[in-house]
């Protein structure tokens, strides 16, 4: 049960993602790699996403793996560099 509410996350996020860019399913799953059939398939839940599936939309989207998970509320996280000669 716990994999369906996974995928789900992931489903509502991808399909805010696509909103938020005006973009169609066609169009991102020519950009990733996969048919229409099979990025609508793994978004309704009838097929998983893979972890080839999570890089390329990470990647396409520039976000990370854990956001599209629903491990984390943020996006895009920065990395935030210490200053040269502060220790942690």
């Amino acid at each position: 049960m716990r994999l369906q509410t996974q995928e789900n996350k992931t489903a509502q996020i991808v399909l805010d993602l696509l909103d938020t860019r005006n973009m169609t399913q066609s169009a991102l799953a020519n950009e990733i790699g996969l048919t229409r059939q099979a990025l609508s398939s793994k978004i309704n839940g009838t097929r998983s996403f893979t972890k080839k599936d999570y890089v390329a939309l990470a990647d396409f989207f520039d976000t990370s793996v854990d956001y599209l998970m629903g491990r984390t509320l943020d996006p895009w996280p920065v990395d935030t560099p210490q200053a040269e000669g502060v220790a942690s």
